[in-house]
């Protein structure tokens, strides 16, 4: 069975979709977070002045952004993003600036509408996790790419931001076994995958990152401006201030006098069609 004739995976992208949306207004505007990790993928995917490029899961444009940059005025950048409210936000940024070579529809990276062999290079940041078929986004990525064309995808390989809000959660309403896909946040899933579905030539580099959070009010305006806001609007007072005492725990060690400074790991991964 597909996920496409799959209540329950259809179910789980609807919520996604709807996260993000109600997040989009606030997405990547409380902390500058994706937009650092967003220019380190496109640089690890060697976009060239020319290229036609499609960005996955675009968001507020971390990706697609420094991609228009590297295309040029002669180049091309296709965004696809689950969330309706995401795509909204982000044409509206790219009209703000008046660029005329993208583009940003809804779209869903298990059945991508694009013919085949049809882009120079896919980035797909922090996405693949979030999938009800990860391994279905991989095949669809490596038949939208030309050959020799490349794909780049970044996940945290498990050093999640904030993965101690997993713990809480569990304290809170017990243990969880979390989504499927979440094994590809780890490279020890997502490269053999990536092989199986064709890709070759992979490499992986680190990427990290200072992220300063000013307050713990700060902090927690960027939980709720992402996915995370979905387990935050769950909770109840008292279950808000044991997250409350328990991110002040979390941060305590990394107090200085600008607020709570933090370095966050990433693994961008690459392969060729």
């Amino acid at each position: 069975m597909s996920t496409h004739d799959d209540p329950e995976a259809a179910a789980a992208k609807a919520h996604v979709a709807e996260i993000f949306s109600t997040t989009a207004a606030d997405y990547d505007q409380v902390l500058d977070f994706f937009r650092p990790f967003g220019r380190a993928l496109v640089a690890a995917a060697d976009v060239r002045p020319g290229h036609t490029v499609l960005d996955v899961a675009s968001g507020r444009g971390a990706c697609l952004h420094p991609a228009l940059e590297a295309v040029g005025p002669g180049g091309r950048v296709l965004g696809i993003d689950l969330a309706p409210g995401m795509v909204e936000h982000l044409t509206a940024d790219l009209a703000a600036r008046g660029v005329r070579n993208a583009e940003v529809r809804v779209g869903d990276a298990e059945a991508i509408d694009l013919p085949d062999a049809s882009v120079d290079v896919v980035t797909a940041g922090f996405m693949i996790f979030f999938c009800p078929d990860p391994d279905r986004v991989l095949s669809e990525l490596h038949r939208v790419l030309k050959a020799g064309g490349t794909v780049a995808i970044s996940t945290f390989d498990g050093d999640t931001p904030s993965k101690w809000v997993r713990t809480v959660a569990e304290e809170i309403f017990g243990p969880n076994d979390g989504r499927a896909a979440e094994a590809f946040d780890r490279v020890e899933v997502l490269e053999p995958a990536m092989a199986h579905a064709g890709f070759r030539d992979l490499t992986g580099i680190d990427v990290f990152e200072p992220v300063r959070y000013e307050s713990l009010a700060h902090l927690e305006a960027w939980h709720r401006s992402h996915f995370m806001r979905s387990l935050l609007d769950a909770l109840d007072e008292d279950q808000l201030a044991l997250y409350r005492r328990r991110m002040a725990e979390h941060l305590e060690p990394n107090r200085t006098e600008r607020g709570y400074e933090l370095t966050q790991r990433a693994r961008i991964t690459t392969g060729r069609r």
